[in-house]
C-alpha cells in the first residue's frame, strides 16, 4: 500500500494533514477494494478445516504494532487506525516506510499499560477498563525486535505466538454489533461440534473503509484449546 515519503515527517505538517495527503493514493491503489479485493499482504497460516462462513486456522506467530484509545468502539477505532497508520508512514526511528499489512486487529484493552497484543485479550464485545486495543499486523519476518521504534509513546511493539484458532467470515460494516453478533454465531457453531476455546475474542477487518459493505471482508477469531 503507498505511503508517503519517508522525509515526510520532518515537514510541519499535523497527522491529520498527512494522513489527508496520502488518501489519493490509497484510493488509487485501493480501487480493487471498493469491489471486495485487497491490497495488502496478509499473514499466512495453513487451513485444517473449513465449513463456511468458519475456519479452523494454523497461524504462526506474527508482529504487531498496538495501540489502545479510549471512548466508544467506533471512535476508538478511528483514533488508533490513525496512530498506527501515522506510524507505518514514517513516525518511527530512521522514519522508515513499512508496508500496510491485513488484517486491523480489535479487542478490548485491559491490564498494565504496554503489554502485548495477544490471543489472550478479554471478550471483544465487553469493553475493557483501557478502552480498545487497536493493532497492525506487521509485514512477514519482521520481530519486535526489528521492527522500527515508533515515535509515538502510545504505540507498542509486540507478538502473537502461534496459535491455532476459529474464525467465522462476515460482510457489511465493522461495528460493534456486528462484531458481538458474529461471535455468537461461531459460539454457537463450537459448541454444536464440542470445541473448546480460549474465550480470547478478537475481530479482524481486511479492507479500507470505502469498501462496499457487502463485499467486505470482517471476521471474529478465537484461540482453541490445545
Amino acid at each position: 500500500m503507498p505511503r508517503l515519503p519517508a522525509d515526510s515527517c520532518a515537514l510541519p505538517f499535523p497527522p491529520w494533514l498527512r494522513r489527508l495527503a496520502a488518501l489519493p493514493a490509497l484510493l488509487l491503489t485501493g480501487a480493487c477494494s471498493v469491489f471486495g479485493g485487497t491490497a495488502a499482504e496478509e499473514p499466512p497460516y495453513a487451513l485444517l478445516r473449513a465449513d463456511p462462513p468458519v475456519e479452523i486456522r494454523s497461524y504462526g506467530a506474527v508482529t504487531v504494532a498496538r495501540t489502545v484509545a479510549g471512548g466508544d468502539y467506533d471512535a476508538a477505532v478511528r483514533t488508533g487506525f490513525g496512530r498506527l497508520f501515522d506510524y507505518i508512514s514514517g513516525a518511527n526511528s530512521g522514519a522508515a516506510e513499512i508496508a500496510m499489512t491485513a488484517p486491523v486487529l480489535t479487542a478490548p484493552a485491559e491490564g498494565a499499560e504496554g503489554t502485548e497484543i495477544a490471543m489472550t485479550a478479554p471478550v471483544l464485545v465487553d469493553r475493557g477498563a483501557e478502552g480498545w486495543a487497536i493493532a497492525f499486523v506487521l509485514p512477514e519476518g519482521t520481530t519486535p525486535e526489528t521492527a522500527p521504534r515508533p515515535s509515538d509513546p502510545a504505540v507498542r511493539l509486540g507478538e502473537i505466538p502461534a496459535r491455532r484458532v476459529a474464525a467465522l467470515r462476515f460482510s457489511g460494516f465493522f461495528t460493534d454489533d456486528a462484531i458481538a453478533e458474529a461471535r455468537g454465531r461461531l459460539t454457537a457453531w463450537l459448541e454444536a461440534e464440542g470445541l473448546a476455546h480460549e474465550g480470547d475474542w478478537q475481530a479482524a477487518g481486511y479492507n479500507p473503509p470505502w469498501t462496499l459493505p457487502f463485499l467486505r471482508r470482517n471476521e471474529v477469531l478465537v484461540t482453541l484449546a490445545p
